[in-house]
């Protein structure tokens, strides 16, 4: 059964190796701005763990593109190495980030299953199963993160080009639910808005269908146009969509995210739109929404928040 929802974004720095700086001394430093978000996001994860032991990450990767995939971590810049080791490129999806190769996958070949068409046209969703184990190798520093803990203890060698999403999720669960288990989705960048409200709707029926308490990890980015210093420079469009956005996830807004453009969102790199709008299709109702975190702080849009359904009013005439 369906639990919760939690949404968090995707920077490498919220891993604690990767961050760099030193926040607590030099608070100009870059590494400064990632404490609070770090904090939001644990305390989200940890409402997710308290809510399901069973969790679904359901993140964005270029799978129409599968064939270009590249290691993790590989922006077309250097991550950077001593204090400023992973805040190049610190909330950037970008593209193609590896759509396959891994252990224990729930499909065999996720890079030939993501080269092949669904029935509206689009690359097909790639799926990843709790045998699934990366490392932050790429971004500069070996740190593994997996799906499960038999997994992270497994003899099984950390697949290097294991997608973000799956990374970060991985590392969370971890962080706060080492007991729990996860399986996870990667939506085509390019997925129609219909595509992706009707995959949310279908992950929805096949949690409702399980009996245990299952819950949803969103990994997903705003815009990384926000500022001169952003992975995508400024866009001076950016600033309102991004608003907008903010708004609509922080009001649970299922019919603002279904509006959302995808060539609109692709132009200002919001790399998430695809999550977004799958995360406003699990729900059949506009959602109670606790916002934890909403900022640009690296000139990219983060959003963390806790999803759920409201209440039930009372009946009429009691």
């Amino acid at each position: 059964m369906f639990a919760a929802a939690v949404l968090i974004p995707s920077p490498p720095v919220l891993v604690p190796e990767l961050s760099g700086g030193l926040p607590d001394r030099d608070p100009g430093h870059p590494a400064a701005q990632v404490p609070p978000l770090r904090a939001a996001v644990l305390a989200a994860g940890r409402e997710l763990a308290e809510a399901a032991v069973r969790w679904t990450v359901v993140g964005v990767a270029d799978l129409g593109r599968a064939a270009d995939v590249v290691a993790a971590g590989r922006f077309g810049e250097p991550v950077g190495t001593g204090q400023d080791a992973g805040v190049v490129g610190a909330g950037r999806v970008a593209g193609v980030v590896g759509a396959g190769r891994v252990a224990d996958v729930a499909r065999v070949d996720p890079v030939a299953d993501a080269a092949s068409p669904d029935r509206d046209g689009q690359a097909a969703d790639a799926s990843y199963g709790p045998g699934t184990v990366g490392t932050f190798r790429g971004f500069g520093a070996d740190v593994r993160a997996a799906l499960s803990d038999s997994a992270l203890t497994g003899t099984m060698p950390a697949d290097p080009v294991v997608p973000l999403p799956i990374l970060i999720g991985g590392w969370l669960r971890g962080q706060v639910a080492p007991h729990a288990t996860a399986d996870a989705r990667l939506i085509d960048a390019a997925a129609t808005a219909e595509h992706c409200r009707a995959a949310g709707a279908a992950l929805r029926c096949e949690l409702d269908a399980d009996p245990a308490p299952r819950g949803v990890l969103i990994v997903a980015d705003g815009a990384a146009t926000l500022s001169t210093a952003a992975p995508g420079y400024l866009d001076e469009r950016a600033a309102g969509v991004q608003e907008r956005l903010d708004a609509a996830l922080s009001a649970g807004d299922r019919a603002g995210l279904a509006a959302l453009d995808p060539a609109l969102c692709a132009a200002l790199e919001i790399s998430g739109r695809a999550a977004y709008q799958v995360l406003a299709g699990l729900f059949d109702a506009d959602p109670n929404v606790d916002t934890r975190y909403c900022a640009a702080p690296f000139g990219v849009g983060y959003h963390v928040s806790v999803w759920t359904e409201k209440n039930p009013g009372p009946a009429s005439g009691s």
